[in-house]
C-alpha cells in the first residue's frame, strides 16, 4: 500500500495542523493518500471508466481551427479523481515533485511531465485536450476556466497488485480568480488567491464487467416488429478503432438470423458518445457500421442489398453523456428497419 500522507519540508514547523473539511462523501483512495494538510474540494469514483494520460504539449492549429494531434494514452479502469486544495505557502513544482518522489519509491515511471508553456500554449488547451469532462463539469468548467497561468503535470504509472497497470496523473495549478463561476466550491473550502488545487486522478486499469446479455434472433425480431428497431450491445471495438472485436461472433450470428428471416432492408446505424470532436465521431460511427455491414454480408451470407451502413456519431443519444453508464449506453450498433 502506498501512503501519500506527504509534509512539506520547507513548511512542516510552520503549518499548524487543521483538520480538513472534506466534501461531502469524498475520501482519499485507499492506496494513495494526500498530502499533509490538504483538504478534497471534489471528488468522484467510478468502477469503470477512461482516463486520457497526456504524453506531450499540446498546441492549437490556427489553419485547421482545432488542437493539433497531440501523444496521449488512453486507460480504462476503475477510476478516483480527486481535487485538493494544499496548504498555505504550497506551490505547483512542489505539489507535483511531492508526487512523483513518492511514487518513484513504490516502482512507478514518470511517463511525462511539463508546466506553463512546455504543457500547452494558453487558453486552457491542456485542460480540454487531457480532462475534457472538467470543461462541461459544474464549478470544475469556471474552476479551470480562470485558472491557468500556472499549471504543473505529471503522468506516472506503475503496477498493481495483480499486476495491472496503474496510471496516476497530476495536474496542479495557482488560484488567480476565485470570484467567478465556482462560488460554492470558494465558499465550501474558503478557497483564496493564490492557494494551490491539485487534481490526482488514479486510474486501476481492468477489462469491463460484460453486463450485456446475447440478444437472440427472436428478440431483435420482436423489437424490430414492434419498434423498427433495436439497439445491439454486443458488438465490440477498440477505442477509435473499427476493427470488430473478437468477442462480437455470436450478437453477429444472431443479427444475421434475425435479417435473414425478415423482409426489406434494414439500416446498420453506428453511434458515439460525445466523447472528442463531432466530425470525428461521425466518421468513426460510420467505419463501425460498415464493418458490421461487411462482416454480415461476407461471414453470413447476407444479401449486399439488405443491409446499409450510416453513421450517425453522437447525434442520437439514448441517456446523457455525463458519465461512463451514459456513455455506455449511447455506444451502440443498431438494426433499423427501412
Amino acid at each position: 500500500m502506498i501512503k501519500l500522507f506527504i509534509a512539506f519540508s520547507a513548511l512542516a514547523l510552520s503549518l499548524v495542523p487543521v483538520l480538513a473539511k472534506d466534501a461531502s462523501g469524498s475520501k482519499d483512495h485507499p492506496d494513495f493518500k494526500r498530502i499533509t494538510g490538504s483538504e478534497i474540494i471534489w471528488y468522484e469514483k467510478s468502477k469503470f471508466d477512461e482516463l486520457f494520460i497526456a504524453l506531450e504539449k499540446v498546441e492549437f492549429d490556427y489553419n485547421a481551427g482545432s488542437l493539433k494531434a497531440s501523444k496521449q494514452e488512453r486507460a480504462e479502469g476503475a477510476l478516483t479523481t480527486l481535487y485538493y486544495k494544499l496548504p498555505e505557502g504550497a506551490t505547483t513544482l512542489e505539489a507535483v515533485r511531492q508526487y512523483q518522489a513518492e511514487l518513484k519509491s513504490a516502482g512507478y515511471e514518470t511517463l511525462f511531465s511539463a508546466e506553463n508553456d512546455t504543457l500547452d500554449d494558453g487558453f486552457g488547451r491542456f485542460v480540454e485536450r487531457t480532462f475534457p469532462r472538467a470543461k462541461k463539469t459544474d464549478q470544475l468548467q469556471y474552476l479551470h476556466e480562470f485558472n491557468k497561468e500556472d499549471q504543473r503535470y505529471a503522468a506516472i504509472k506503475g503496477k498493481g497488485k495483480a499486476g495491472n497497470d496503474i496510471f496516476v496523473s497530476i495536474y496542479a495549478f495557482r488560484l488567480d480568480d476565485v470570484t467567478t463561476g465556482f462560488a460554492k466550491l470558494v465558499e465550501d473550502h474558503q478557497l483564496d488567491k493564490g492557494q494551490i488545487v491539485v487534481r490526482v486522478d488514479i486510474l486501476e486499469t481492468q477489462a469491463m464487467e460484460s453486463r450485456m446479455e446475447v440478444v437472440k434472433s427472436e428478440e431483435i425480431t420482436s423489437s424490430i416488429d414492434a419498434t423498427g428497431r433495436i439497439a445491439i450491445y454486443g458488438i465490440y471495438f477498440d477505442t477509435d478503432k473499427a476493427e470488430i472485436k473478437p468477442e462480437s461472433t455470436e450478437s453477429l450470428a444472431e443479427m444475421a438470423k434475425a435479417i435473414t428471416s425478415g423482409s426489406g432492408t434494414y439500416l446498420i446505424v453506428g453511434h458515439t458518445d460525445n466523447q472528442g470532436d463531432l466530425s470525428y465521431n461521425q466518421s468513426l460511427s460510420l467505419k463501425r457500421a460498415t464493418a458490421v455491414t461487411a462482416a454480415l454480408i461476407e461471414q453470413h451470407k447476407i444479401p449486399t442489398a439488405k443491409v446499409i451502413p450510416v453513421g450517425v456519431g453522437m447525434a442520437a443519444p439514448l441517456a446523457p453523456n455525463a458519465d461512463e453508464s451514459g456513455r455506455a449506453k449511447n455506444r451502440r450498433v443498431e438494426i433499423v428497419k427501412m
